[in-house]
């Protein structure tokens, strides 16, 4: 079965001290009966993985850094792309800077805060940010909504790709209103030059996530999580037909692969990895197309943006 020598995971959340702080002050503020839905979803998502569940206390930004290159290094991984909680940015900053050649950094926060256009240029020029993920259903925003211009703005000036969650999340306080991929189709159309992406393969909207990447050349699919989702479907569907389906819409060149990793002791998800690549083999996909799902597109959006990695 044919491994590309060089692998770039284009989906990995990076956990922290910090960014659990982040997110312990969030539940915080909300409703215990949200924060019991929470928990209650985390707990059965792990259940049904086999997994164990993440540190209690997660490590400092430096210690997690070091796990993620001993993590990369025993799966073969050559990068990683990694984001983390909205509005927080400290942790992510300093951790690409330890190592730019392994960690690429996509920045995170409310883009219809007209004041994050500024902060991102700042953040790609004086950081080396090369990407940007946003979480409407998290924050509660259209992406579609004019008040997100100025941002999108900067991603078309900086030539920065933009990852978007829509659909089912693993996160039951976010609200499914936003979670449409139907509304990249104004973004998608307004801004020609932006790479947008829709990962999870749509997560149970693969119908409209399928659409919009087909009207428009400038959306690319990912395939990162376990894809659960799809036991939810109506209409059945495997992650062989998810692969399949997507490759007959958009073709090998705007599929992204990734895992959805992120906390420990789990670290880097190897069984993800496998799967796809052996789902890619049993579809007969030849050796190109094979490199650029699992890293050459990635490379190829980024371009020269992200340093490449010095064995």
């Amino acid at each position: 079965m044919h491994r590309p020598v060089t692998i770039i995971d284009s989906h990995v959340h990076l956990v922290t001290a910090g960014t659990h702080q982040v997110k312990l002050r969030r539940l915080s503020a909300l409703d215990p009966r949200l924060v019991e839905a929470y928990r209650r979803r985390w707990n059965d998502s792990l259940a049904s993985r086999h997994e164990a569940p993440p540190e209690a206390d997660p490590e400092g930004v430096q210690v997690v850094a070091r796990r993620w290159e001993a993590a990369l290094d025993a799966a073969g991984i050559a990068q990683g792309v990694f984001f983390t909680s909205p509005n927080y940015h400290d942790d992510l900053l300093t951790f690409i800077a330890l190592n730019p050649g392994r960690f690429i950094g996509y920045t995170t926060f409310d883009p219809t805060d007209r004041a994050n256009a500024d902060r991102l240029k700042r953040q790609v020029a004086e950081h080396g940010v090369a990407g940007l993920k946003l979480y409407p259903m998290a924050l509660g925003f259209h992406v579609d909504d004019e008040a997100c211009a100025a941002v999108f703005e900067v991603c078309e000036a900086q030539r920065i790709p933009v990852i978007m969650h829509f659909g089912i999340s693993i996160n039951a306080t976010h609200d499914l209103r936003y979670g449409n991929p139907l509304d990249l189709s104004g973004p998608a159309l307004r801004y020609p030059s932006v790479t947008w992406i829709i990962p999870h393969f749509g997560a149970g909207f693969f119908r409209e996530a399928l659409m919009v990447a087909a009207q428009y050349q400038n959306v690319c699919i990912d395939t990162s999580s376990s894809n659960n989702w799809v036991r939810w479907a109506p209409e059945r569907l495997t992650l062989a037909d998810l692969f399949r389906r997507t490759l007959d819409t958009v073709g090998a060149e705007r599929l992204l692969f990734g895992t959805d990793s992120s906390f420990f002791p789990r670290g880097f998800r190897t069984a993800i990895l496998t799967d796809q690549l052996a789902i890619c083999h049993d579809l007969g996909l030849p050796p190109g197309q094979i490199d650029a799902i699992f890293g050459g597109n990635i490379r190829r959006i980024l371009g020269g943006r992200v340093r490449a990695r010095v064995e």
